[in-house]
């Protein structure tokens, strides 16, 4: 929100279910990907295409600010209730940005496509076959109703600029798909095949992926009962959210005589989905008992067929002398179908959707028997950075030697020691250099970094100088990869690749007798003990 209403692509939220299958080096060879980018269209059209990213520029073009959100938003709450097969986002993933193309509909009519008059057609997307290692050709695809499809006022469209300029390879160069009001993971990045059917997608994303499960339906019991192909939990458009930035997380506010006649000024967001306008941000200072309405601004202007497809910020102006006597403050939305957001989440096994008020606690610090002090926070923090009134708090620190002798106890050795396939050290000599003709690494992609680079270490040559150890490469991947929050099937996928442990940095006791020093210990006190009694008996 600090960087304006219109979000700059670098810093747009990246979700992608592998690695970025469109690569370059050169702006020639990207200018390469580009010339020989080829979208087929066929099915139930009269006239079938492959056509080029050239000959899609003299379709209409259209230009349009759209929100994108991963369903999984605010899941990390999901994650503090029970671990949910997604890994953890913050409330922040979601942006705007400004994208130009041409409209589906206008694609579809150029290819002669077929009358639907009783709406039971589909029409299919997928991206390159082999970017991913499920389903029957490793594609990631989906479909939309055709009735959708040619719906002007849906706004569907078949994009190649992002604010302005051509797509980054992280949101889908050459071409995407962008559905207003769908939740991101319907948006095809890497566009290259469309395909009017009978039915729906029968791709294995289309299935196996965005869906809100009933409460009580595990990862196994989803498959073995067929959960995933119920059509009344598949979900499409997003429902309506909002939360808090300001106050920040760990944001702490003075508080003296002064200030008490003061104002602060309270700032979020809110969305809805299918277009649908949020009309009211209500703000709690009771636990959600009353509410109050706040300021609520669109900066877009909905389009001519009244569709409002961005986010809206909203702001509430309160006394520092109410938020004393408060212990949260919730905020919840109102859209104008009157859908608005529930107390509490209901867990579900993928952990999307989640939009229960977003709550934000009070903490007073004291000098002497006055509050000196407010300190706010934030349900949880994004991936696996500490901190929230969700999370549990650390357990208080032990003694290094009251936990020499639980390891004691618990029969292992003081000395550093791993797991069976643990490696004492992984000192390993340098990576050989590249060969001086072969050209600079491509720089990995924001997805690579977070879930592949760990596996990769060993056999990609990130370092054609031969100066990183194996070492300081898994120190800073493994760094990324918890910083994420993974799944946890994304860690069975991970031991895989496991090729060992660091050691972990010497403690205050390892290297030390413990042993002899407690039996020692433990003669003398039993020698102290003896002479007291016989000094007793005289």
């Amino acid at each position: 929100m600090q960087q304006g209403f219109i979000c700059p692509p670098q810093l747009h939220y990246v979700r992608n279910h592998g690695a970025v299958p469109v690569k370059f080096e050169t702006a020639e060879k990207k200018q390469q990907v580009w010339e020989d980018w080829r979208i087929d269209v066929v099915g139930l059209v009269d006239k079938p295409l492959k056509i080029s990213m050239a000959e899609l520029k003299e379709l209409p073009f259209r230009q349009l600010p759209v929100l994108l959100v991963c369903a999984g938003n605010r899941r990390k709450e999901q994650n503090m209730v029970k671990q949910t097969i997604g890994f953890s986002w913050g409330p922040t993933a979601w942006a705007t940005t400004i994208w130009g193309g041409c409209r589906l509909c206008d694609l579809l009519s150029a290819a002669g496509v077929k009358d639907d008059p009783e709406g039971k057609l589909h029409v299919h997307f997928r991206g390159p076959a082999g970017e991913l290692p499920k389903g029957d050709d490793g594609s990631y695809g989906t479909s939309v109703p055709l009735y959708r499809a040619m719906d002007p006022s849906m706004d569907i469209m078949v994009v190649w600029e992002q604010n302005g300029r051509s797509l980054m390879p992280d949101h889908g160069f050459p071409v995407r798909l962008i559905i207003p009001g769908y939740i991101g993971g319907r948006m095809i990045k890497w566009l290259c095949h469309i395909e009017v059917g009978a039915a729906e997608s029968s791709n294995f994303y289309h299935f196996m992926d965005n869906r809100v499960l009933p409460v009580g339906v595990t990862p196994e019991s989803a498959t073995a009962e067929g959960w995933w192909y119920k059509p009344d939990y598949i979900i499409n458009e997003l429902n309506i959210n909002s939360a808090m930035a300001s106050p920040a997380h760990d944001e702490t506010l003075a508080i003296s005589p002064d200030s008490l006649g003061e104002v602060y000024t309270i700032k979020g967001y809110a969305y809805s989905g299918g277009g649908k306008k949020v009309i009211r941000c209500e703000i709690s200072l009771d636990s959600g008992v009353t509410w109050e309405g706040g300021v609520v601004e669109h900066p877009e202007t909905p389009t001519e067929y009244g569709k409002y497809w961005c986010h809206c910020l909203w702001s509430f102006s309160v006394s520092i002398s109410r938020l004393l006597a408060a212990k949260e403050v919730c905020c919840r939305a109102w859209d104008n179908h009157m859908n608005t957001q529930p107390n509490h989440l209901t867990w579900n096994v993928m952990g999307m959707l989640n939009n229960p008020i977003f709550r934000i606690k009070i903490h007073r610090s004291y000098a002497r028997t006055s509050v000196s002090e407010l300190r706010f926070e934030h349900p949880t923090m994004p991936g696996k950075q500490p901190g929230g009134w969700m999370v549990e708090p650390p357990q208080p620190a032990v003694s290094p030697l009251v936990s020499g002798i639980r390891r004691i106890a618990s029969g292992l050795s003081l000395s550093r020691v791993g797991s069976s396939v643990a490696l004492e050290r992984m000192n390993a000599p340098p990576l050989a250099r590249a060969p001086s003709a072969s050209p600079a690494p491509a720089l990995a992609s924001m997805n690579e970094i977070a879930a592949g680079a760990i596996a990769k270490t060993v056999a990609v040559p990130l370092d054609p100088n031969g100066t990183i150890t194996l070492e300081e490469i898994a120190l800073h991947t493994t760094k990324s990869y918890d910083e994420v929050g993974h799944s946890d099937n994304a860690e069975k996928i991970l031991m895989k690749f496991k090729i060992g442990e660091l050691p972990k940095p010497p403690g205050l006791l390892d290297g030390v007798p413990i042993v002899p020093i407690l039996c020692a210990l433990g003669g003398a006190i039993g020698m102290l003990g003896l002479r007291a009694l016989a000094l007793r008996r005289k």
